[in-house]
């Protein structure tokens, strides 16, 4: 494998885009040489191996942890509940706000409409009094 592409996989799998970044992740990396690809080739294999390590960890965790993941899977359910019941309700309350103004431009035209009907009433008895 290439220098480049090693670089580009160590740093794809780390999740940075620097070298710095990359020691600061990786305490046992910090003394190497990142110029050299041997240093690049040790770099992969501590990240393979951690990462390796990790999955395992995540397969059978500590009792504390599975009581905490098992909180935090029940803390997520029931803000995906709630998250549903509040998209729920947005969504009444924009077809309530809706509604509300429908209601009130039909009013608003009917109060258009009174106040017309009044104007010709004043004239027809202004003219009614002139006559």
């Amino acid at each position: 494998m290439k220098l480049q592409e090693l670089k580009a996989k160590v740093y794809e799998l780390v999740g940075v885009n620097t070298t710095k970044q990359l020691k600061a992740k990786y305490k046992d990396i910090q003394t190497l040489d990142m110029r050299l690809k041997s240093s690049w080739e040790k770099t992969l294999a501590i990240v393979q191996k951690s990462q390796s390590e990790f999955e395992e960890w995540l397969e059978n965790p500590p009792e504390e942890y599975k009581e905490l993941f098992s909180e935090i899977t029940e803390a997520l359910e029931e803000y995906d509940h709630k998250s549903a019941k509040t998209k729920q309700l947005v969504q009444e309350i924009m077809s309530i706000a809706d509604d509300l103004e429908e209601l009130a431009e039909e009013t608003q035209n009917e109060a258009n409409q009174i106040k017309q009907e009044v104007k010709v009433a004043k004239l027809i008895s202004q003219k009614a009094r002139l006559n």
